[in-house]
């Protein structure tokens, strides 16, 4: 069965960008332009989410900490995408899986996403 993974992000070049290359690489992915809810998160039953940082309306680091807190989607991995740094690092705010400065290199990203969902179904089946 193939692995299906929730990619939020606002920018739509971005956006496509990530989503071509996670299905190019056989993955099924669900793009959202931005964040709803956990319940509608939740709902979709993702081996893996990838997150901006930087949405509109939320942070990713938020968004990341409110999926780590439900029952349903605690142990999914969460990769969040940031294209800087400030002074705190994300690491100290959420309890993100990965936080992947960008630009990244698309072979590396897809081994993280891989190496992620392979080891989340180890540890939490």
């Amino acid at each position: 069965m193939r692995k299906h993974i929730v990619v939020i992000a606002d920018d739509p070049s971005n956006l496509k960008a990530v989503v071509s290359l996670l299905e190019q690489a056989g993955y099924v992915v669900s793009a959202l332009p931005s964040f709803s809810s956990t319940k509608e998160l939740a709902f979709l039953r993702p081996d893996c989410f990838i997150i901006d940082e930087w949405l509109p309306e939320i942070c990713g680091h938020a968004i990341c900490l409110m999926l780590k807190a439900q029952a349903k989607t605690k142990n999914t991995p969460v990769i969040l995408l940031a294209d800087m740094f400030d002074d705190e690092p994300l690491e100290n705010r959420c309890n993100a899986d990965l936080i992947l400065k960008t630009p990244f290199q698309p072979f590396n990203f897809l081994q993280i996403v891989s190496l992620l969902i392979r080891n989340s179904k180890l540890v939490h089946n």
